[in-house]
């Protein structure tokens, strides 16, 4: 019985996988190419909310999460926090980075599933079947990372935070600096997206919160990637393994070339895990000084960003 299952879970992992890349395949062939011609026009400033921001923050989350408008409460809270420390900035959090046209699990015909595993995850912890969503999610995150079908997806993806960044007010062609906010897996997302969102001439940045990300080349065109760590996790390390594009053996590599020029920031910010309850949003989980992991990620990336933000208001000026 046992094989049986254990059979059965390989399967359904190898399906994953390898059918992960037709999503963004069919998209393409369907409309996709149509509306990035349509999309990557820069628009006019009129008809668009104004915006009193000086940056911009486009939150990316880990790969536990169902879609744009389903963060967790935890997240959430979180968010607010860093928007209230930072009010010049815009926190832009409404984009799924794990689909290439921004619908949610639960805008799916397999919406019923996707809820069950979810109320799997909240009432009945102990049973592993609900890491389906990750598993679901994670091979997107290999689907943006590959070179033969990342570029399809990732355009796909840079739409959506286009769209996202003009409905919170960016003026295209303003300059402001759009900083992607990755959670784990949500840091590859925001490397793939980078690539294209710099040719329609924003200024793109990445804050990495425990990312797992390849040697995409989105890094030659991140003006600069702070990737924040803690001591207790040890998944981020998957992409420095997993990568040869990261290990030292590839200094021509972009991820070699960013970090010979400078342009990466390595921050250990305390004593979190990858996620749950001691990870970077935790509450209750405390230092030795008795900060939350939740303070203690919120101060770090509210110091980036009162960097980014007084650098752009003093560009203005």
């Amino acid at each position: 019985m046992i094989t049986w299952v254990l059979g059965g879970a390989v399967l359904v992992v190898a399906a994953f996988v390898l059918l992960s890349p037709l999503e963004s395949l069919r998209w393409w062939a369907d409309k996709g190419q149509a509306e990035i011609a349509a999309t990557f026009e820069q628009l006019p400033t009129e008809g668009l909310r104004p915006s009193e921001s000086t940056a911009f923050v486009v939150y990316l989350s880990g790969v536990g999460v169902l879609g744009g408008d389903a963060l967790s409460d935890r997240e959430r809270a979180w968010l607010d926090a860093v928007g209230e420390r930072v009010p010049s900035a815009e926190i832009v959090s409404d984009v799924f980075p794990y689909a290439v046209d921004n619908r949610g699990l639960l805008q799916r015909a397999t919406m019923g599933l996707w809820k069950l595993l979810d109320w799997t995850r909240r009432h009945w912890h102990w049973n592993p079947v609900h890491n389906l969503i990750n598993v679901r999610n994670i091979a997107q995150v290999l689907v943006s990372a590959d070179p033969r079908y990342g570029p399809t997806f990732n355009i796909g993806l840079a739409q959506e935070i286009w769209r996202a960044l003009q409905r919170h007010g960016y003026r295209p062609g303003s300059g402001a600096p759009v900083t992607l906010m990755g959670l784990s897996g949500g840091a590859q997302m925001a490397l793939g997206a980078g690539w294209f969102l710099h040719a329609l001439q924003v200024p793109v940045s990445m804050i990495s919160i425990g990312g797992i990300f390849g040697d995409d080349p989105g890094l030659d065109r991140m003006r600069h990637v702070w990737h924040l760590t803690g001591t207790a996790d040890h998944a981020h390390l998957l992409g420095t393994i997993a990568f040869p594009g990261r290990w030292p053996t590839a200094p021509m590599s972009p991820w070699g070339r960013a970090k010979r020029e400078g342009r990466v920031s390595f921050h250990t910010i305390g004593p979190m895990g990858h996620d749950g309850t001691n990870g970077y949003y935790g509450r209750r989980a405390v230092d030795a000084e008795g900060r939350s992991h939740f303070e203690l990620t919120r101060d770090a990336v509210v110091e980036i960003l009162t960097t980014e933000c007084g650098r752009f208001s003093t560009q203005g000026a």
